[in-house]
């Protein structure tokens, strides 16, 4: 007999009691009122009015993978997502502290690429998903002890979804996304604690390169996206270099200097020596 449940949010990671090979059905969809962007659970769907235009993300509400899932079929227009459990390793699952297969959900990085926080993407987002799967097993719990339950759960819901956002994050960096995304970051900050002159022509050109990566119009693992990263680094190289020419000028003017102030008192020691002798 197949049981339908909603897909909760309020934790980071939840338990299906599915064997492997056996098949889920997540239906429905979340809609966020700020950007009018649709969430799905494989999938994004953006407006026409979104920077960079109407478009479809291959990034939904679920990491199915990292749950212990294989997706065999989605439809972002009637968002519906077929998966089956496949029984090997679920990592999101074990960082979650629930059993395998699990749906861990993707907030950090949806909320990453709206500029938002975790809270705010929550608040924003209006809908729901539901889990369909065969024979699951929901164990029941006693009226009396629900309150205790649902407080354990939210704090153990936190606790989970901050180390789970810590993994998120620090696989996300290792991306090619994220690695590119590292560099601009890095070089916009070079650039603005670099000479005006020498910032001036090259701050504008790297602020368009961090926009085109977080509204996804550049492939970071394209041959694009790697040409970008080449620019990048080549600028990155050239501020390097500056910064080390700058503390040369510095070293060399202060050196300078030192040997005037010095030679100056040469010639002091050696005015009083010669008074002293012409004195004798």
């Amino acid at each position: 007999m197949t049981q339908t449940f909603p897909l909760r949010r309020d934790q980071a990671a939840q338990h299906v009691d599915v064997a492997p090979g056996g098949e889920i059905v997540l239906r429905g969809k979340l809609v966020c009122s700020t950007d009018a962007s649709v969430v799905d659970a494989a999938t994004t769907t953006w407006p026409a009015g979104a920077p960079g235009g109407a478009s479809v993300d291959s990034g939904g509400l679920v990491d199915l993978d990292q749950g212990g899932f294989h997706m065999t079929s989605r439809d972002p227009g009637t968002h519906e997502v077929h998966a089956i459990a496949t029984g090997g390793p679920a990592p999101a699952c074990e960082l979650a502290g629930v059993a395998a297969p699990c749906l861990p959900l993707r907030l950090v990085p949806l909320a990453r690429a709206r500029l938002q926080t975790v809270k705010e993407l929550n608040s924003c987002l209006q809908g729901g998903i539901t889990v369909e799967v065969p024979d699951a097993v929901v164990p029941p719990v006693p009226p009396s002890a629900a309150p205790y339950v649902q407080g354990a759960a939210v704090l153990l819901g936190l606790g989970v979804l901050a180390s789970v956002g810590w993994a998120v994050q620090r696989r996300r960096a290792r991306s090619p996304l994220g690695q590119l995304m590292g560099i601009a970051h890095r070089t916009r900050a070079k650039l603005k604690a670099a000479d005006p002159v020498v910032a001036a022509p090259l701050l504008p050109a790297v602020e368009a390169a961090l926009g085109a990566l977080k509204q996804r119009r550049v492939d970071a693992a394209s041959a694009e996206g790697k040409r970008v990263a080449e620019v990048l680094r080549r600028v990155e190289a050239r501020l390097d270099a500056s910064v080390l020419e700058a503390r040369k000028d510095q070293e060399q003017q202060a050196a300078d200097e030192l040997v005037r102030e010095v030679e100056s008192a040469l010639e002091a020691v050696d005015e009083v020596a010669v008074a002293r002798r012409e004195r004798a």
